[in-house]
């Protein structure tokens, strides 16, 4: 009987937690007014307002390729299809029809997810720097773009920007943007020897580390990088040492 007090005021504070929580997040799919927002995410519920495509990971054959943007939007599905404004940013140094075509912007009938399929294009100059696509969501009579931010996760403290979407296009081959936070613990500083050397031994794809590395992924790298190493140590042991870019021997990450 004395828990009684006790529990009633945990099952309180734990009731005002959650209304604060659902006050907090902004993205409510019905009972809200039609606003469109990029749900772009990475990973499981971890979203971002940018990413990196470099066309170095594929085949020379390939000369374009179609990159899925996803979108939201609040409110309940409309029974027509209801087009929403993009805006191509004035910093943008892509241009269109040589770096990238844009489809017709749409939410399609009876949905509230929808994917813009934005078309990259292989154009020459990519070899020699990246170029950058800016897109902006803008107000029309179908759709308001009042939502702004939500947070990155919910471990995180960050904020991605709902409304303002960039991409980053090379020809060129990289570490990319996770292979320091999250790559280099398997194999190590980055070099474009090392990498197409563990692609021709054991045949890792050259867009490997382009993907946020989800458990499937840190299983492949483990063995990419347990085979790559006993090989090495092989090589070392009969006397013909593997020297990286920099003229040391080549290791693999310092997590290994």
């Amino acid at each position: 009987m004395q828990n009684q007090p006790i529990m009633k005021r945990l099952l309180y504070i734990s009731i005002i937690l959650t209304a604060l929580s659902c006050k907090r997040d902004p993205l409510i799919t019905y009972n809200t007014e039609d606003n469109v927002y990029f749900n772009y995410t990475i990973s499981a519920n971890y979203y971002v307002d940018s990413t990196n495509f470099s066309f170095a990971y594929r085949d020379a054959s390939v000369q374009d390729t179609i990159l899925l943007v996803p979108l939201g939007v609040t409110g309940a599905p409309a029974a027509t299809d209801r087009r929403y404004d993009l805006v191509v940013d004035a910093a943008s140094t892509a241009v269109a029809g040589t770096h990238y075509e844009l489809p017709e912007p749409v939410i399609h009938a009876g949905k509230v997810e929808d994917t813009l399929r934005l078309r990259l294009k292989r154009a020459t100059d990519l070899t020699a720097g990246v170029k950058k696509l800016i897109l902006h969501l803008q107000p029309n009579e179908f759709f308001k773009t009042q939502l702004q931010y939500r947070v990155v996760h919910t471990a995180a403290l960050d904020t991605a920007n709902v409304l303002t979407f960039s991409i980053t296009m090379s020809d060129i081959l990289d570490e990319g943007p996770f292979w320091n936070d999250s790559y280099a613990a398997f194999f190590g500083t980055f070099s474009l020897k090392k990498v197409r050397f563990i692609h021709d031994l054991l045949g890792m794809p050259l867009d490997f580390w382009s993907v946020y590395p989800d458990n499937q992924r840190r299983t492949a790298a483990t063995y990419y990088v347990s085979s790559t190493s006993r090989y090495l140590s092989d090589q070392a042991a009969q006397g013909n040492i593997i020297y990286d870019e920099d003229g040391t021997p080549m290791t693999m990450g310092a997590g290994y």
